[in-house]
C-alpha cells in the first residue's frame, strides 16, 4: 500500500497511512522510521491479531515491511 503518513490527533496521537485511494489505515506500533508526519511510504502489513485499536479509525494493521518514498519514486 502506498500513501502518506499522518499523525491523527485523537487519543494522544495515532499514526495512520492515508492511502493513495483515500483509505485511512491505523498503524499499530509503527517503527520509528515511519513516524514522520507527511512522509510518503509504501508498507506491507498484517491485519491478523488486530481486533481493537485505540484510534478506531477504520482498518488497523501491524506494519511488516516498509520503505519511505521520495519524489523520484512517485
Amino acid at each position: 500500500m502506498k500513501g502518506t503518513i499522518r499523525k491523527i490527533g485523537i487519543e494522544g496521537g495515532v499514526w495512520a497511512l492515508i492511502t493513495d485511494a483515500g483509505e485511512q489505515i491505523e498503524l499499530i506500533d509503527p517503527p520509528d522510521e515511519l513516524k514522520q508526519n507527511g512522509a510518503r511510504a509504501e508498507i506491507g502489513a498484517d491485519a491478523e491479531r488486530v481486533d481493537v485499536s485505540i484510534g478506531m479509525l477504520g482498518r488497523a494493521v501491524r506494519v511488516k515491511t516498509w520503505s519511505l518514498l521520495d519524489d523520484s519514486e512517485e
